[in-house]
Formats: C-alpha cells, structure tokens, sequence
C-alpha cells in the first residue's frame, strides 16, 4: 500500500514539475517538496491526444488560515484569445468541502463583473493538494478583465506569493494583475451571485497559488464539408457551428502537386450562429480534383481544414443539350458532351439555313462542356444550332437543336 501510494505520489510530482509555469514568480524552495492531491484523478490509461498549456501562479511561499467560506484566486487581462480547459488551486481543507470554481468576467478593472462560468464540486478533501475544476470549455476575450477563484466553505490553508516579481505576471493569454482576496475579497454565495462588484485596488503584488490551464481556441468551427459533381462542375458546402474573427474562407484546387487559391467567401467575423457557404468549380475537365479550405482570420492567421478528392468523369457517350435559357435575350448556354477527343464545330444558323455564329471550331478533350451565344447583334427570331463532333477513336456525332431568341 505504501509502495503504490509512493509511486502515485512520485508521478504526480514529476507532472507538475514538466508543467509549463510561464509567467511564474520566484518559487520557494519548499514547492518542489509539496504534496500534490489532483482531484478528479486524470484518467493514465487514456491521456489526451495533446497537452494544453498549464501556467501555475504564486506559490506557497506565504501560508493563511485555516479560514471557511473564503474566495480565493487572481484577476487577468485577456490580450490574447484563449480557451479555458481547467483551473485548480492548492488548498488544505481539513474537512470534505464544498468548492465552487468560477469565472467572472468585466470590462474594466473596477466595477461589474458577471458570472459566465461555474463548477460545483461536493466532497472535496480533505488534504494538501492541488484541487481542480475538471474540464471546462469557455473562451477569454481579449479586452476583458477575468475574476477566477476557488470558493470553499470549510476551515482550510491557503497559499500566496508576495511580493511577486515581475508584476503584473504575463502569461499566455495576458498577464495576471492581482490576486483576489488581498484588497478585496469576494462576497461568499451558494451558488455563486450573478455579479461582483469588484473594488480591488491593483497595487500589491500578490499572485495566489492557483494553475490555469489553457488551449488554442479554434477560430471557426466546422460542421460539415461536402462536394456534389454534376457533369464537369464541383459544387462545395460547408457549413459553421460558430465563428471568431472570421475574415472569409479561401478555396483551394490542388494542381501539379500543389494547392492553389481558386475563389474566397466572406466569413461573419464573430458569431454564434450557424452559416452556410456554398462554392461551385465550373467546366473542369475529367479527372480528380482535391479541395481544401484555408480559413483566414481578419489579422491574417490561417487555419486550413480537411483534403476533399473528387472524381469529376467523361460522358459515357456524345450529347447536345438544350439551351437555357430559351427563350432567351441576349444571350444563352449551349452545352454538350463528348465521350472521347473530338474535331469540334458548333455552329448557329437562322430559318433560311444561313450562318449566324460559328461559336466552336477546334479540337476539344472529352468531357462536358459549355458554350455562351451572345445573339445582341441578332433580331428576334427562331434558330438552329448545330454540333459535328469527329472523335480520335474515329466517332462522329451530329445534332442539332431549336432555340428561341426574344427581344
């Protein structure tokens, strides 16, 4: 038993000394020999496909208590936009206690700050350690101020860091600007109220033994991304859950081996609303095409997403389609479909058989393909288009077509 509670205790220590401690004041000597209680316990059999970014805060140098229903933790300012996964404080509880993790956030130092995340956790303890909110999913917003503190409702020890140097603390996602229950402390609630008002002074360089965890918020959330081929035109739908600082997304065509811009559409910037965006690849040629999108942020950060292959296949067999519109004025799409290499002419004549338009007079791959009659130049009046199509296999298709012009 003592063996298995060493080892436990050994690999809790070695996680928290890899542990990323950016923006971190001056440590005592006596943290790298605190015990450490992670609660809930990780799962070791199934870690996480990565490793968010953990940033610890002040230290044990200073110890208070034991005191009950006290609020506890530090006020950031957010310049960078990152996800909140986790936040945990070091405690000693000297009995089961009932913790609330909670986040409030505020547009100015001082003022009104309004509760926007919440963990009740029951039974916590008791004991030294590092307890923890479990995970959370919540984004910080660059300009806003963020209250995060551990509340509890039992005697216990807690820890700080004063003075702590430098200060304000940078961290990833801004910088730490004072601790929470030095100047002011929060008024205890369970559940947590709605709004604090916060009246801390943000002069003392207190940091309070807390870790924040932390990930890359994935601008734009994508929910699906398909492709539809009709004849020789690669339609692509995509549609998003959410969007943050969306500029628009770039479509990309590999050719050669190489991804290529071949369109944009405009995002909605920051929203949480779904959207749809609908991207259409005309006249191509048989073959695969493979398509991506690069979603480009207003400041110019890129994110691309999943490769779609797409097959785009020759007509089984020769076609000519009828125009449309039809009636038309002025102009109209003549298409047609070619099952090998062909000796193309496509040609227009009026009801005396004469030639109006010669559109097509040249050697054209298999494939569908399509055609526009500009007839301004023309009076209203029925026509005929005709196509001759000599194939390399040594085919031959001939059709022709009425269409009506209306002016």
């Amino acid at each position: 038993m003592r063996s298995k509670l060493f080892t436990t205790m050994f690999a809790l220590f070695l996680l928290v000394c890899f542990s990323a401690s950016f923006g971190q004041g001056t440590k005592s000597e006596a943290d790298a020999n605190a015990p450490f209680v992670i609660n809930p316990t990780p799962d070791q059999n199934n870690p996480p496909a990565y490793v968010p970014l953990e940033e610890i805060f002040g230290s044990n140098q200073n110890m208070y208590g034991p005191g009950g229903m006290r609020g506890r933790g530090n006020i950031f300012y957010c310049t960078t936009a990152r996800k909140l996964v986790e936040q945990r404080f070091y405690l000693n509880p000297t009995a089961a206690a009932n913790m609330w993790f909670v986040v409030y956030e505020g547009a100015a130092q001082q003022g009104t700050y309004n509760l926007v995340h919440s963990v009740n956790i029951l039974g916590q303890g008791p004991g030294e350690g590092w307890y923890s909110s479990g995970a959370i999913d919540f984004d910080f917003v660059p300009g806003n101020y963020y209250a995060i503190y551990l509340q509890w409702d039992v005697n216990a020890n807690y820890w700080n860091e004063n003075p702590a140097s430098p200060y304000p603390i940078p961290c990833s996602f801004g910088e730490l600007q004072s601790g929470i229950g030095w100047n002011w402390a929060p008024p205890y609630g369970d559940p947590p109220p709605a709004t604090q008002d916060v009246q801390e002074t943000f002069v003392d360089p207190v940091a309070y033994y807390q870790t924040i965890v932390t990930d890359d918020i994935v601008p734009v959330e994508l929910m699906s991304f398909t492709f539809q081929v009709n004849k020789n035109a690669v339609t692509l739908n995509w549609q998003t859950a959410t969007e943050m600082n969306n500029h628009g997304f770039e479509i990309q065509r590999k050719t050669n081996g190489e991804f290529l811009t071949i369109g944009f559409a405009n995002g909605y910037g920051t929203t949480t609303e779904s959207h749809s965006y609908t991207f259409v690849d005309e006249n191509l040629s048989p073959g695969q095409y493979t398509y991506r999108l690069k979603q480009v942020d207003f400041d110019g950060t890129a994110t691309y997403y999943n490769e779609l292959l797409t097959e785009v296949e020759p007509p089984v067999e020769f076609t000519l389609a009828q125009n449309y519109p039809n009636p038309f004025n002025p102009s109209t799409k003549i298409s047609f479909g070619l099952a090998t290499d062909s000796k193309v002419t496509l040609t227009v004549y009026n009801l005396l058989g004469e030639t109006v338009a010669t559109l097509v007079n040249s050697n054209m791959a298999a494939g569908n393909h399509d055609v526009i009659f500009d007839a301004a130049n023309l009076n209203s009046s029925v026509y005929f288009y005709r196509i001759e199509a000599n194939g390399v296999d040594g085919s031959r298709f001939t059709s022709v077509r009425k269409m009506i012009l209306t002016k």
